[in-house]
């Protein structure tokens, strides 16, 4: 099968990091790829895309896919922007049809001549609520109706917030709004169970994801790593959710949020005020 340059692109970039990249960041690395591969492949297939591992030494290769020219097209266009320095998220996005990269762009240029922030992200929201509706479907809300009771799962949140020194609160909000405590969780682009890990993300993190505690602990690790890399919680949110490259665009002035980080982060963040 032909590469597909856009993955191509993040795998190589993987390999590279190979001989310096700390745990946190390879696990982001993982699960921008898993993003990007799922927003270029498309919904067609079945089951997660699965790659070799360029940081363990062996020879990278994209999955085997079929390349029909929808899929080529979107690879093209997710080169192109990945090329431009757009994030993973960002070039999903545009990829998927949720939001234009004309928007994009005009959001960078009204950062760029100072029109506030959240002016900004209120305009990005709007043009992503105008694709998502052109596109027939709602967007896609980072709560899932029903879950399980939070107190099943206290020990074990309590035992890895301690472990990987985060707060539980904020274990326990990020939880509620990624899978609402339901081990059982899928999300349209198949992270899975309670902290709604990616199966790739959940490869790097060496834990099995349909195991509740191992889906903790893997969420909150990386979670923690998210914190120590960005130096707060709520750039470490927009990582979560929308990935370190999105994250780190975002601090620059380069973006502001929208769509589902934007909402995904307002929500954590609400259900902390108590404990602040």
């Amino acid at each position: 099968m032909p590469d597909l340059a856009s993955i191509r692109r993040l795998l190589d970039a993987l390999a590279r990091q190979r001989a310096s990249t700390d745990e946190g960041e390879r696990v982001a690395a993982w699960t921008e790829l898993s993003v990007l591969a799922e927003a270029v492949v498309g919904p067609a297939r079945t089951g997660p895309l699965v790659f070799d591992d360029p940081t363990a030494g062996t020879s990278a290769s994209t999955p085997r896919v079929l390349v029909t020219p929808a899929v080529r097209a979107r690879d093209t266009v997710a080169y192109q922007l990945l090329s431009l320095g757009y994030s993973a998220r960002e070039t999903a996005d545009v990829v998927g049809g949720r939001i234009s990269k004309q928007a994009l762009d005009a959001a960078q240029r009204m950062l760029l001549v100072g029109v506030g922030r959240d002016a900004v992200a209120d305009y990005l929201d709007r043009q992503y609520k105008t694709a998502m509706t052109l596109r027939n479907r709602p967007g896609v809300s980072p709560n899932r109706p029903g879950g399980a009771s939070p107190n099943r799962f206290n020990a074990a949140i309590e035992k890895y917030a301690s472990l990987h020194r985060v707060d539980a609160a904020i274990v326990r909000a990020v939880i509620g709004v990624e899978s609402a405590f339901d081990p059982e969780a899928r999300s349209p682009a198949g992270a899975i169970g309670l902290m709604q890990l990616m199966p790739a993300t959940a490869r790097a993190l060496g834990v099995d994801p349909s195991k509740p505690e191992e889906n903790i602990e893997g969420g909150v690790r990386y979670l923690a790593e998210l914190i120590a890399m960005f130096g707060g919680i709520e750039l470490a949110l927009v990582a979560y959710n929308g990935g370190p490259g999105f994250a780190r665009r975002y601090a620059r002035g380069d973006t502001a949020l929208y769509g589902e980080t934007r909402d995904y982060v307002r929500k954590v963040l609400r259900r902390l005020q108590p404990f602040r």
